[in-house]
C-alpha cells in the first residue's frame, strides 16, 4: 500500500467533517472517494458541494475504501468503528474515542482483530509547540515531572456555541457530548502524554452561562506516579479570553507564553526561547501510518485513558471526592 493511492471516505458530514474532507482533499496520493450519513438531505447537499459521490449506506462506502474517518457525535461511534473493522478497513474516529469505557474497548478489540488501525482524532500531539514542549521533557531536558497545566479560557458565547444552543446541537446533549472536558479531550489527552497513565482526578464543573445545559467551567487536577496535571477549561459570560501550557521538573520550567516557547533550566538566570518542533497534521500521521503499517501516536489504548480520565472527571465533580481510575475501571467492568 506504500505507493497506492489511499482511498478514503467520510462517515458523517456534519461539523468536523468539512475540516477533514479539505485536508484530504489536498494530499498527495490520497482521494476522497465518498461520504455518507444518516441525515439523506444533508448528505446530497454535502455531496454537491464538495463533488463527491454520496453513499446511502456505510456498507456501501466500506466497499469501496482503505480508511474512513468517523465523523458522527460521540455516542454513535462504536457501531461505524466495528463495522469498519470487520470489513477491512482502517478507522480514523474522531475524539472522543466513545462515552463509555465498554464501547471504546469494543472498538479498540475489534480493530485488534481485524489487524487494522485505529486512530482518535485529538490533535495536541501535533501542534508545533505543544509538541517541542512534550520532546524537552522526553529528553530529560526538564528533569523529573512537578506538574504540568494546561488553561483554555474563551468568552461565551463564541464559535458558534450560541447557535447551537438555540438549535438544540448535539454538544449541548451530556448524553451524547459527554459535556464540555469531553469536548476538549485534547487538554486530558496532552496532559497525560506528559505525566503518563493517570491514577486519580478531582474535579469541578459548573454551568455559569444562563440556559447553558452543559458545564462551561471545569477544573481538573490529574495525579500521576510522579507529579500532577491540571487542567481548566472556560467558555463563561465574562471572561478574557486567554491560554496558557506548562511544564514544571526537577531541572527545569518550560511554558508557552503567546507565540514563544521559554525554556528556564534550574539555576540560569534568564529564559532560553525554544523552537517550535516540526509537525505533520493529525490527518497526515494517520495515512502515513496506513502506508508504512505502523501503529498510531493516538491510537486506542490513548483514546481510551483519555476517557477514562474524563468519566473520572465528572463523578469527582458530581460526589466531591478524588476519584481513583481504578473506580471507574471497576464500574465499567
Amino acid at each position: 500500500m506504500a505507493d497506492a493511492v489511499l482511498r478514503v471516505g467520510l462517515v458523517g458530514v456534519g461539523g468536523i467533517a468539512g475540516q477533514h474532507f479539505k485536508l484530504l482533499s489536498a494530499e498527495p496520493g490520497v482521494r476522497v472517494v465518498g461520504i455518507t450519513d444518516v441525515d439523506a438531505p444533508r448528505l446530497q447537499q454535502r455531496s454537491g458541494e464538495w463533488s463527491v459521490t454520496a453513499y446511502p449506506s456505510l456498507d456501501a462506502l466500506l466497499a469501496q475504501v482503505d480508511a474512513v474517518f468517523i465523523c458522527t457525535p460521540p455516542a454513535h461511534h462504536r457501531e461505524p468503528t466495528i463495522q469498519a473493522a470487520a470489513a477491512g478497513v482502517h478507522v480514523f474516529c474522531e475524539k472522543p474515542i466513545a462515552l463509555t469505557l465498554a464501547d471504546a474497548d469494543a472498538m479498540a478489540e475489534a480493530c485488534r482483530r481485524a489487524g487494522v488501525l485505529l486512530q482518535i482524532g485529538t490533535n495536541f500531539h501535533f501542534h508545533p509547540s505543544y509538541r517541542a514542549m512534550w520532546q524537552l521533557w522526553q529528553a530529560g531536558t526538564l528533569g523529573e515531572l512537578a506538574s504540568c497545566w494546561m488553561r483554555s479560557v474563551h468568552t461565551f458565547p463564541s464559535h458558534g456555541w450560541e447557535q447551537r444552543r438555540l438549535q438544540g446541537h448535539w454538544r449541548m446533549r451530556p448524553e451524547d457530548s459527554g459535556g464540555r472536558l469531553f469536548e476538549q479531550i485534547h487538554i486530558v489527552n496532552w496532559l497525560h502524554w506528559i505525566g503518563g497513565p493517570v491514577r486519580s482526578v478531582f474535579g469541578h464543573a459548573l454551568a455559569v452561562a444562563p440556559d447553558l445545559p452543559v458545564d462551561d467551567l471545569d477544573l481538573a487536577v490529574l495525579q500521576f506516579a510522579r507529579g500532577f496535571g491540571v487542567a481548566e477549561l472556560a467558555m463563561v459570560p465574562a471572561a478574557v479570553a486567554e491560554a496558557a501550557t506548562g511544564i514544571i521538573g526537577t531541572r527545569g520550567a518550560v511554558a508557552l507564553r503567546g507565540e514563544r516557547l521559554l525554556l528556564r533550566r534550574s539555576g540560569a538566570t534568564a529564559d532560553e526561547e525554544v523552537p517550535a518542533a516540526a509537525v505533520v497534521s493529525r490527518q497526515r500521521h494517520f495515512l502515513e501510518c496506513v502506508r508504512q503499517g505502523r501503529e498510531p501516536e493516538n491510537n486506542g489504548a490513548d483514546g481510551r485513558m483519555s476517557l477514562a480520565t474524563c468519566l473520572a472527571f465528572m463523578r469527582s465533580a458530581r460526589e466531591g471526592r478524588v476519584i481513583a481510575l481504578e473506580e471507574v475501571e471497576t464500574e465499567a467492568g
